[in-house]
C-alpha cells in the first residue's frame, strides 16, 4: 500500500508512557502554566509597589524637613530603592522571557529570598529614619510580612508557602529586636502572620485540587468529545438523563491478519504495536473532526457528527478513511478495512452504578462494521453506503458494486467504493 509523503498529521512512532504517566504530566503542565502566571502578577505588584517607594524616597530626599519633619536623610535609602526597582523589573523581564518555565522551580526559591533581603534591607533602612519618631511604622511591617507570607500560596507549592512564612517571620523578628517592640504585642503579630501563611497553604491545597481538575478535564478529551466533556463536569445529570439524536457517518475498522501476526509476538510487543496503530488512527480522525467511540482490538469504532452536528460529516469521514488508507503502512505492515455508514444515530450514556460508557447506539453503527466486514469478501479496503455516497462533494468518485446481502440483515443494501482506492487490496 502507498504511503503518501505531504501527510497532514504527525504519526507516533512508538507509545511507551502510559496513561498514568500521561495525567501527571498534564497536571505538572497546568500547574506549571499557573504558577508561572501568579509569579508574573506577583512580578507586576512588586515592580509597582517598589517603583513608588523609590519615587517617594527620591522626593523625601530633597523635600525631608516638609515631609518627615527632619534636615536631611542619608541618600543610601533613595539609592536602595533605585536598585530595588531596577532588580524588580529584571524579575519581571525574567519571568516574561521564552524559556521561564525551565527556571521555575529556582525562582520560586529565588525570588522570595530576594523579597525577604529587600523587606529586611527596608528595615534596617527606615529605622534610623523613622524608628525613634514613628514607632507606628512597624505596623506596616507587619502587614508587609504578611503579604509576603501569603504570596508562597500563589505559587501553588506548601514549601513555598513554608519557606515565605519563614522568611516573614525572621523579618519581622529582626524588625521587633531593632524597634524595641512590647514582647506580647510582638507575639500576638508574628502568630498573625504565621496565620497568614497557614491560610495560605491552605488556599494553595484548594487551587492545586482546581487544576488538577482542570487537567483531568483536559485527559478526559482524549477519549470523549470536547462538549461531552464539558457536560460531564458543567452539568453531569443532563448528560446522564438526555440522550441526543443526531444524525452521522460511523467509521469501522479492522486491520487484515492481525491475529496471525501477533501470534508469535510477545504480550507486551502486541500492546505497543496496538497502541501505536490506534494512536495514529485517533490522531487522523481527531483532525478531521471525529472522535473514537471505542478501540476494539485491532479494530476502532469512530463517530463524525455527534455529539455536536457537524454538516460534512460524511466528507470528513471519507477524508479521514482515505489518509489512513495512504499512510497505514508507517505504522502497520498489515492492510486495513474500514466500513462508513451515514444515518441516525442515540448519543448517551449507557450503564449505571459504577460503570458508565458514552457511546452512539444505531442501526447506523451495525451497517457500518457490516460494511467493514464485507471488505474481506470484496476484496476493497474501503466501502461505503449510499447515504454516505448522498454527502459527498463529488459522486463520480465511487463506483457502485450493486447490492450486497448484509449478514444479520433482510434487506440487502448497495454498496460503493472509491474509484481511487480499487488498486488497493484489503488482504
Amino acid at each position: 500500500m502507498p504511503s503518501a509523503n505531504d501527510s497532514r498529521v504527525a504519526y507516533p512512532q512508538a507509545i511507551d508512557a502510559t496513561a498514568d504517566r500521561s495525567i501527571e504530566a498534564a497536571i505538572r503542565a497546568v500547574l506549571t502554566r499557573e504558577a508561572l502566571g501568579n509569579e508574573r502578577k506577583l512580578a507586576y505588584v512588586r515592580a509597582s509597589v517598589v517603583a513608588i517607594s523609590a519615587l517617594l524616597d527620591v522626593v523625601v530626599f530633597f523635600f525631608p524637613k516638609p515631609l518627615i519633619g527632619k534636615q536631611s536623610v542619608s541618600p543610601t535609602i533613595a539609592l536602595f530603592a533605585i536598585g530595588a526597582s531596577l532588580l524588580s523589573v529584571g524579575i519581571l523581564r525574567l519571568l516574561r522571557s521564552p524559556g521561564a518555565e525551565r527556571w521555575l522551580p529556582w525562582l520560586q526559591v529565588g525570588i522570595p529570598l530576594f523579597d525577604g533581603a529587600l523587606l529586611g534591607s527596608f528595615i534596617t533602612n527606615i529605622h534610623p529614619v523613622l524608628g525613634q519618631t514613628q514607632p507606628m511604622i512597624l505596623t506596616n511591617i507587619t502587614a508587609f510580612c504578611c503579604l509576603l507570607a501569603v504570596s508562597g500560596g500563589m505559587r501553588l507549592r506548601r514549601r513555598s508557602v513554608t519557606l515565605t512564612t519563614a522568611v516573614a517571620l525572621a523579618n519581622f523578628g529582626y524588625a521587633s529586636v531593632l524597634f524595641g517592640s512590647d514582647v506580647a504585642i510582638a507575639l500576638f503579630a508574628a502568630f498573625t502572620i504565621f496565620g497568614t501563611g497557614f491560610i495560605a497553604r491552605w488556599m494553595a491545597d484548594i487551587v492545586r485540587r482546581q487544576i488538577q481538575n482542570e487537567a483531568g478535564r483536559v485527559m478526559m478529551q482524549r477519549f470523549l468529545p470536547k462538549p461531552v466533556v464539558e457536560a460531564a463536569f458543567e452539568t453531569p445529570m443532563e448528560l446522564l438523563r438526555q440522550p441526543r439524536l443526531c444524525k452521522v457517518t460511523v467509521m469501522v475498522t479492522d486491520l487484515r491478519g492481525f491475529t496471525h501476526f501477533a501470534e508469535p509476538l510477545p504480550p507486551v510487543e502486541v500492546l505497543k504495536f496496538l497502541n501505536n496503530l490506534q494512536s495514529f488512527q485517533a490522531a487522523i480522525v481527531e483532525a478531521h473532526g471525529g472522535w473514537v467511540n471505542k478501540f476494539m482490538g485491532d479494530g476502532m469504532l469512530a463517530v463524525f457528527g455527534a455529539p455536536e452536528p457537524l454538516p460534512d460529516h460524511g466528507e470528513r469521514a471519507l477524508q479521514a478513511s482515505l489518509e489512513i488508507l495512504r499512510n497505514i503502512a508507517q505504522v502497520s505492515p498489515l492492510t486495513v478495512g474500514i466500513g462508513l455508514h451515514s444515518g441516525m444515530v442515540v448519543a448517551g450514556c449507557v450503564g449505571e452504578g459504577s460503570r458508565i460508557e458514552f457511546t452512539v447506539i444505531g442501526d447506523t453503527v451495525n451497517v457500518a462494521s457490516r460494511l467493514e466486514a464485507l471488505t474481506k469478501q470484496e476484496g476493497y479496503p474501503l466501502l461505503l453506503s449510499a447515504t454516505t455516497c448522498e454527502t459527498m462533494k463529488d459522486r463520480t468518485r465511487t463506483t457502485s458494486l450493486g447490492l450486497r446481502q448484509l449478514r444479520g440483515r433482510e434487506d440487502c443494501l448497495e454498496v460503493f467504493t472509491l474509484n481511487e482506492t480499487r488498486q488497493w487490496t484489503a488482504g
